[in-house]
């Protein structure tokens, strides 16, 4: 049996046993009933029309990781792209990148995340309250370029009601698999008619601890095959054994917000700032391997003598927000949003003789505002109106700036309409999109973007409800597509190859296409869940078409430097994702939950084979007891072998992921104490993860164990 059909089989019995499954007497497990703020109606996840991830509360909290993509990789639909450890991207259902929008507080972050994979996102998990994860590309109310989803990470730094006492929370955690030591405080407090939001965390980790050698020698071999002239090729000069060498990272961040609020709203504002400094695995980089050869004789040895690269990152951000509700009229509510981002990250290269050397420095600053209008029932018919306007100025100066200073603007306006009926809820939503990218010369570039949806709710019974979602979305090429390495007086590529400049963390010269078109994607979707009774679960297939799919395909060497350039071919995505839980007991002792879960996705292209970088197939099972004091939870995932590779990947091994969760509560006075334990790759697999640009130079993290103390007033 291979890995698809494994998949198929787990998940049609997942439908299956949700389907046949009737009510039972005894206790019963309930989806959560909190209002999802990311999508336009803001309903809970069993009113909504769309695929839901959500993250809160205790689930977070155990699943809270350094990158938004660690943070999120055990939920369904969901993978990690990572760059070493200190970087990591969540792919939605095969899309990343420029397809995925990364929020905060519903307002888009302005970083450089998106232009490389070694640059990290300019958002901390570890201050979010809850994570929304909207999939598909139905997000009309954030950008025509999500075709693969949004990423929504609220921290509630704005306070949108009084707190009817102080609250307060702080966590302390060490981890053993990089004697990583973390420490998060949160406060929130009226006092008088202000309210009062505050928190701040700081966080550090030496080399990360893995099984075997960091870069396997025979994959890169493997992989540099396809290259004509392998004459050139060179063994890696440096192979760290037992570690990820130049893996260790800090950060830190704080933020004060404050709001006024009552019965008709508030408003409010918040300044934050964030700091992170993160190294990229020996070797990642090619054009700063050190030509020395080492033995592997300990950790200082190993390093001494090497090249790296490290990434030093600063962002301050101001937001302003707020919302006003009328009782009467045609219009109900108005909300708005403004934030004002200033991003900057060096990129360090640390010379043999300890000699730090800025390489190149990126610059994002701008601003993004956001207003909707709500507006009452017309016909039974409500709807979200809304405007968003945007101006950015990117530069990226140094070694590795292939891509020019660029000034870019939007403005979009958007509609969602919604209908329900007693058992059936329509949704109807269309965005026209306006953008304008000016690096100068002979390159600026104006360009219409639009995206229609339709979802469609039907109540089978009580319990369980049938989706349907049908959508186009409409994606302009973004920075690096249209000009990586291009003359702005003729915006087309030197004619001179040494003019190039390569980018290290692909090892690629990029050449961007200033004429590419846009991307359109048409998506349909067929869900199927089941919220309550002793057994509950989702179901999704869907297949998204993508006329003129944006990518880079190889094209040729130059001085020992693959070329590669963007170009645009039709592609095909489908994928099934599906998720059972089993409230098999319930007593005075506690209660005990079995869930079942696996995703697929397969993307090709319509002439040129498989898509790039694809998840492999999974599936997990888990068993979770939850008691009055303490809980546990075993997970087991298998992660299958993917075959289906382009010309210019190496095929991965699956791997068996063993994780272990446990806690115990107790009163402290007026509030509570929380000790907990999770124990991760208990089986210290050897994890190649396919979808990483380092594979084969950084495998995830091997055997270890975070231990923590929380308090919670």
């Amino acid at each position: 049996m291979n890995y698809s059909t494994g998949v198929l089989v787990i998940i049609t019995g997942i439908y299956t046993s949700i389907s046949i499954a009737g009510d039972h007497p005894g206790s019963t497990h309930h989806y959560e009933e909190e209002i999802i703020v990311s999508t336009p109606f803001q309903k809970n996840e069993t009113r909504t029309a769309l695929p839901i991830n959500v993250m809160s509360g205790e689930r977070l909290s155990r699943e809270v990781a350094n990158s938004l993509g660690d943070t999120l990789k055990n939920q369904i639909g969901i993978h990690n792209s990572s760059f070493g450890p200190g970087v990591g991207q969540a792919v939605i259902r095969g899309q990343s990148g420029n397809r995925v929008q990364v929020l905060q507080n519903s307002v888009n972050n302005v970083d450089v995340a998106a232009i490389s994979p070694d640059h990290a996102n300019g958002v901390e998990p570890l201050l979010a309250s809850r994570i929304e994860v909207i999939r598909g590309p139905s997000t009309l109310l954030y950008g025509n370029g999500a075709i693969g989803g949004i990423v929504n990470v609220i921290d509630d730094r704005i306070p949108e009601t009084d707190f009817e006492r102080p609250e307060f929370a702080i966590e302390q955690s060490h981890n053993t698999v990089n004697e990583e030591n973390k420490t998060v405080a949160r406060f929130n407090a009226t006092l008088g008619t202000l309210n009062l939001h505050l928190d701040a965390f700081t966080r550090n980790n030496d080399d990360v601890k893995i099984s075997g050698f960091a870069i396997d020698e025979a994959a890169l071999e493997a992989e540099q095959a396809h290259h004509e002239d392998e004459a050139h090729e060179e063994e890696p000069s440096f192979n760290s054994n037992g570690f990820i060498a130049n893996s260790d990272a800090e950060a830190d961040g704080h933020t004060l917000g404050v709001s006024v609020s009552d019965d008709r709203g508030f408003i409010g504002f918040s300044v934050a700032e964030l700091t992170n400094d993160y190294g990229l695995p020996g070797g990642s980089h090619e054009s700063h391997a050190h030509e020395d050869e080492h033995e592997d004789e300990g950790h200082e040895e190993d390093e001494e003598g090497q090249e790296f690269v490290r990434i030093d990152m600063e962002q301050t951000r101001y937001d302003l927000k707020g919302e006003l509700r009328f009782e009467t009229g045609f219009f109900r509510r108005l909300q708005g949003s403004i934030n004002y981002t200033d991003y900057q990250h060096r990129e360090l290269e640390i010379e043999p003789d300890g000699t730090t050397v800025i390489g190149t420095e990126f610059n994002n600053e701008g601003y993004e505002g956001r207003f909707t209008l709500t507006h009452a029932p017309i016909r039974h018919w409500t709807g979200v109106w809304g405007i968003q306007v945007s101006n950015t100025e990117f530069s990226a100066l140094g070694a590795e700036a292939f891509i020019p200073e660029t000034d870019n603007q939007g403005l979009a306006v958007f509609l969602v309409e919604r209908l329900e009926g007693d058992r059936a809820t329509w949704e109807l939503g269309y965005r026209y999109e306006r953008t304008e990218k000016d690096p100068g010369g002979n390159c600026q570039r104006n360009e219409s973007t639009g995206s229609l949806s339709a979802s469609f709710l039907y109540d089978l019974r009580q319990d369980s409800s049938l989706l349907v979602a049908v959508s186009q979305s409409q994606r302009a090429p973004t920075l690096e597509e249209r000009f990586s390495n291009i003359e702005l007086n003729t915006c087309q590529p030197s004619p001179d190859p040494e003019d190039w400049v390569p980018h290290a963390a692909t090892m690629l010269l990029e050449i961007g296409n200033p004429d590419l078109g846009k991307e359109t994607a048409t998506n349909l979707e067929v869900g199927f869940r089941r919220y309550e009774g002793r057994l509950t679960g989702e179901l999704s297939g869907y297949f998204n078409r993508i006329d003129d799919y944006i990518y880079l395909q190889d094209t040729g060497e130059f001085e020992e430097q693959a070329i590669a350039t963007y170009q645009a071919e039709d592609a095909e995505f489908f994928g099934l994702e599906g998720k059972l839980v089993f409230h098999a007991l319930q007593n005075e002792y506690g209660e005990l939950d079995l869930s079942l879960q696996g995703d697929m996705v397969r993307a090709e292209f319509d002439k040129s084979g498989d898509v790039p970088r694809i998840p492999p197939a999974r599936i997990g099972a888990s068993l979770s007891w939850h008691a009055a004091t303490w809980s546990a939870e075993l997970t087991l995932t298998e992660v299958f072998d993917q075959h289906d590779t382009t010309v210019s990947e190496s095929e991965t091994d699956g791997y068996t992921l063993l994780n272990l969760y446990a806690d115990y509560h107790m009163d402290l006075g007026d509030g509570e104490l929380l000790f907990f334990a999770r124990g991760s790759n208990l089986l210290d697999e050897e994890i190649r993860n396919h979808i990483s640009f380092l594979k084969n130079f950084a495998p995830e993290s091997g055997r270890g164990v975070r231990l923590g103390i929380r308090y919670v007033y």
